[in-house]
């Protein structure tokens, strides 16, 4: 992992401009902020340095992981962020009160503002602060419906659920969809707050009975209408 203070102000204008948060902020003032960040340069499997309370992570370039660990050290995914997301400080409501951790998935380049820095531009830039309450909102929708489903359905539900929201991504055809490269049953059950023997016994289900054909390469949802069937009658 290369961590850096500065790089070429021309490159850190053009790729802070990837995020959405700084849509409006003029060149200049967007050099300022670029000059405030410290930069990572992550390879996969890595992880990322810093707190999520005390950083705003920008995601560059590439994909990161962000999950919970519990004290056990179970771990919960939260979500992927791809080149323009950004995580840590507002992206976690009551992170203080879980560990978290942001692991690349690809080779990825993060720009990481330090929460002074973030809540001082949050008082000087109205547009940067109405962008800020925007994500909050529809971070917290999306917390409130991962707790939802958590307290709702069984381990079966929420596998079914997931797997139905990862062929949404992936796309749908003829009732078919291939989700390729084949997530990973660690993954899943990270997912799902459940553990991988749960996923794997519920996988080889669904395989004996035709849902799902499953390789290294790709798995196969055969019908993604009776998923949708089985997620509903629970």
């Amino acid at each position: 992992m290369l961590l850096t203070k500065d790089i070429h102000s021309e490159v850190s204008i053009r790729r802070l401009r990837n995020c959405h948060l700084f849509d409006g902020m003029d060149d200049l003032r967007l050099g300022e902020v670029a000059s405030q960040c410290t930069w990572q340069s992550l390879e996969p499997g890595q992880i990322a340095a810093g707190k999520s309370q005390e950083t705003l992570f920008i995601v560059c370039q590439g994909k990161m992981r962000v999950s919970a660990l519990s004290p056990n050290g179970r771990e919960l995914f939260l979500s992927d962020f791809a080149q323009g997301g950004h995580f840590g400080v507002v992206s976690v409501v009551g992170a203080s009160a879980v560990s978290l951790q942001a692991q690349a998935l690809a080779p990825s380049l993060l720009a990481c503002l330090a929460r002074t820095d973030f809540m001082k531009l949050i008082r000087e830039d109205s547009v940067f602060g109405g962008g800020v309450l925007e994500t909050q909102q529809a971070t917290t929708e999306q917390l409130i419906s991962r707790v939802i489903e958590l307290g709702i359905l069984r381990i079966s539900g929420r596998l079914y659920s997931y797997l139905l929201e990862l062929a949404e991504k992936s796309g749908i055809v003829d009732n078919h969809s291939v989700l390729s490269p084949a997530p990973r049953h660690l993954d899943l059950a990270a997912r799902i707050a459940a553990s991988r023997e749960e996923v794997s016994r519920e996988m080889a289900r669904l395989g004996k009975q035709g849902l799902i054909t499953s390789t290294r390469r790709a798995l196969v949802l055969h019908d993604v209408a009776a998923l949708e069937q089985r997620l509903h009658e629970l």
